[in-house]
């Protein structure tokens, strides 16, 4: 009986903790608004209303002038946080390679 409680309590944990990370955001680098290129703020500012609760975006930069060597990408209308995050990144990196920028994306985040 002792051992059966026991394996019902280990399965029971395992279960809580795999839904707890469930979503669960990846440590991703991230960036201020306030230390984004003015035109990646300028747009972050457009952006921002669309965003809702879960959405993201993400930034990648060479040159704080150059827009040739800038990327941004945003994830709206998603249901979570941590897959708005992983949107934008994924949008993003794409976006930088494409572009050819050598600096990793970065979430944008609010003071």
């Amino acid at each position: 009986m002792h051992n059966k409680m026991l394996l019902l309590f280990v399965r029971a944990l395992v279960l809580a903790l795999s839904v707890s990370t469930l979503g669960h955001a990846e440590d991703f680098p991230r960036i201020s608004v306030q230390k984004l290129p003015e035109a990646l703020q300028v747009q972050y500012a457009r952006d921002r209303p669309d965003l809702g609760n879960y959405g993201h975006c993400a930034a990648a930069f060479d040159s704080q002038i150059d827009g040739s060597k800038m990327a941004w990408s945003c994830a709206i209308y998603v249901r979570l946080s941590a897959q708005g995050e992983r949107l934008a990144m994924k949008l993003c990196s794409e976006r930088a390679a494409l572009l050819k920028v050598k600096s990793p994306c970065k979430l944008v985040v609010e003071p």
